[in-house]
C-alpha cells in the first residue's frame, strides 16, 4: 500500500524545495580571492600612471614603448609588497637607475597596493556573509526537509490505535479527540494526543479524579507496543478543556549531570559559559564555551555562543548543523565578531551512544571500568574561519561511563609538562558515582593546586550513564 501524503508533508516538503533553490543561488556566488587579480593589477597600474608619471618627459616611453617590460617590473615590485609588506633593497637600486621619479613610483604603488588590498578585503568580507546566509538557508531547508519526513504516516496506524486507545481511556474518564503520529527517528513513533475529561464540563469537573499524563502514557503504551512517557514540554495533567499531548518512547539509559566553576582571581565575572539540555529526542547535550579572555566581554561571548547553540538544539537540528548556523550567524555580524571555544557532547539515551563535537576546546575524558581516553581535536574557535572548523567524534558508552568536560583554565593549572596525563591520573583517583559530587571534587583539587587563586576561568562538567 502506497504511503498516506498529508497536506502538512507536502506543504513541509515544498518549503524545503524552495529554500534549497535559494540556496543553490547563494553557492554560485563568486568564491573568495586571497591575492589581487589581474583586473585589480591593471587598475592599480593605471592609478600609478596618474600619480606618479603624470608629466614626466619619459611617460610615453615607458608606457607605450617599454610598457611589457616596464609592467613586468612593476608586477614584481607588487608581489614584493603583497609577499614582505615592502620592496626590496634591490628592487629599489635597480628602480633607481631606470625610472627618473623612483620615489613618487614607489609611493604610488605602495598608496595604491594598500587601497586595492583593503577593497579586496571588503569583498570577501561581503562575499562571507552572503556564503554564510547561503548556509542558513540550506540547513533550514534540511530542517523542512526532515520534519516533512516526519510527517509520513500510515493512517491505518492511528486508526488501530485510536480504537484501542479511546477504550483504555474510557476506563480513566478521558475522552481522545485526536491523534497524530510523528516520526523523529526511522525508528521512533511519536504521538500527539488532544485529551479532556469526560463529563457535564468545568464546572461539574471533579478536582479529585485528576489523571496525570503518566497515566495516560501507561495507556498508551498498552496500545502501541512499547514504553511511552510524556515529553518534557508535555502537560502534567487532562482538564475538562482538550489540550494537546505529547508522548514519546522512554529511554533506556539514564543520563546525570554535574558542574563546578571558579572564577579568575580579579575578576567578577566568568568567561566560561554552559547549558546541560534533555531533549524529547532522548538525547541529553552538555555544552561548554570558553570567550576568549577572561571576564565580562568573554563571558558575553561565551554566553551569546552557547544561547544561539541552546536555541539551534532546541528547535531540532542535529548537531553539526547547530555548529554551523552558529558560525555562520556570527559571520554575519559586521561589528565585534565572537571568537569563542565550543564543547559539544550529545549521548543518545536509546542506544548510549555519544557524539562529541569540538571547536578550539580543551580535551575532554572518558572513564570507563578506570580506564581513561583523552578525547582532543586541534581545530580554530568559532567564528575565526569562514566555514565551522570541527572534529566530530563518536564513542559507545557503557553503564556508568563518566564524560568530563573542562575549559583550558582547568587543564593548564595541572602541574608538570604533561597536563594531559595529569589530569588522567587524577580522574582516575576519584571514585565517588554521583556526576555532581564528581565535578567538585574534581575542581576542589585542581583549586588546591593553585594555592586557591586561580589564573585562569575554570569550569567541569561531568556526565554519567547508567541503565534504567
Amino acid at each position: 500500500m502506497s504511503e498516506w501524503v498529508q497536506p502538512e508533508q507536502e506543504q513541509m516538503k515544498k518549503y524545503a524545495e524552495a529554500f534549497f533553490s535559494l540556496a543553490e543561488m547563494y553557492e554560485k556566488l563568486p568564491c573568495q580571492k586571497e591575492r589581487l587579480g589581474d583586473e585589480e593589477l591593471r587598475a592599480l597600474l593605471e592609478d600609478v600612471k596618474d600619480r606618479a608619471c603624470a608629466g614626466c618627459s619619459y611617460e610615453e616611453h615607458c608606457w607605450q614603448d617599454a610598457y611589457y617590460e616596464n609592467c613586468r617590473t612593476w608586477y614584481e615590485l607588487l608581489r614584493e609588497m603583497e609577499r614582505s609588506g615592502d620592496f626590496s633593497v634591490m628592487q629599489r637600486m635597480q628602480l633607481r637607475k631606470s625610472c627618473e621619479r623612483p620615489g613618487q613610483l614607489m609611493l604610488a604603488l605602495r598608496t595604491g597596493y594598500e587601497e586595492a588590498r583593503t577593497n579586496l578585503l571588503w569583498s570577501n568580507r561581503l562575499l562571507e556573509q552572503r556564503q554564510a546566509a547561503g548556509e542558513q538557508i540550506a540547513r533550514t531547508a534540511e530542517l523542512f526537509e526532515r520534519t516533512a519526513e516526519g510527517f509520513a504516516s500510515r493512517p491505518q496506524l492511528e486508526a488501530r490505535i485510536t480504537g484501542k486507545l479511546r477504550r483504555e481511556l474510557h476506563f480513566l474518564r478521558v475522552e481522545l479527540d485526536q491523534i497524530r503520529a510523528f516520526r523523529q527517528e526511522p525508528d521512533r513513533q511519536e504521538y500527539y494526543l488532544v485529551l479532556h475529561m469526560a463529563g457535564k464540563g468545568r464546572l461539574h469537573f471533579d478536582r479529585g479524579s485528576v489523571v496525570s499524563a503518566r497515566s495516560v502514557a501507561e495507556a498508551l503504551s498498552d496500545c502501541c507496543g512499547e514504553r511511552m512517557r510524556p515529553a518534557f514540554n508535555c502537560r502534567g495533567a487532562v482538564t475538562p478543556e482538550p489540550m494537546l499531548f505529547h508522548f514519546v518512547p522512554d529511554t533506556k539509559y539514564q543520563f546525570f549531570c554535574g558542574v563546578s566553576h571558579i572564577t579568575k582571581a580579579g575578576e567578577l565575572v566568568s568567561g566560561d559559559n554552559f547549558t546541560m539540555l534533555w531533549q524529547d529526542t532522548g538525547k541529553v547535550v552538555m555544552s561548554l564555551a570558553d570567550g576568549m579572555g577572561s571576564g565580562t566581554a568573554a563571558n558575553l561571548e561565551s554566553g551569546k555562543v552557547i544561547e544561539l547553540l541552546e536555541q539551534f538544539l532546541t528547535a531540532g537540528f542535529p548537531q553539526e548543523t547547530a555548529v554551523r548556523l552558529l558560525n555562520s550567524g556570527i559571520l554575519l555580524q559586521n561589528n565585534s565578531p565572537v571568537f569563542s571555544t565550543i564543547d559539544l557532547c550529545m549521548v543518545d539515551l536509546y542506544n548510549a551512544r555519544c557524539d562529541m563535537m569540538k571547536s578550539g576546546a580543551a580535551p575532554s575524558f572518558i572513564r570507563k571500568d578506570g580506564q581513561i581516553e583523552v578525547i582532543r581535536a586541534d581545530t580554530f574557535p568559532t567564528g575565526v574561519l569562514q566555514k565551522s572548523d570541527y572534529e566530530s567524534l563518536h564513542r559507545q558508552l557503557e553503564p556508568g561511563t563518566n564524560i568530563i568536560m573542562m575549559t583550558d583554565g582547568v587543564l593548564d593549572a595541572m602541574p608538570g609538562e604533561d597536563h594531559e596525563q595529569a589530569m588522567a591520573e587524577l580522574i582516575v583517583r576519584l571514585t565517588t558515582r554521583n556526576a555532581q559530587e564528581y565535578a567538585r571534587r574534581l575542581m576542589e583539587r585542581v583549586y588546591l593546586m593553585q594555592e586557591l587563586n586561580a589564573r585562569d576561568d575554570m569550569t567541569i562538567l561531568v556526565g554519567t550513564i547508567w541503565e534504567k
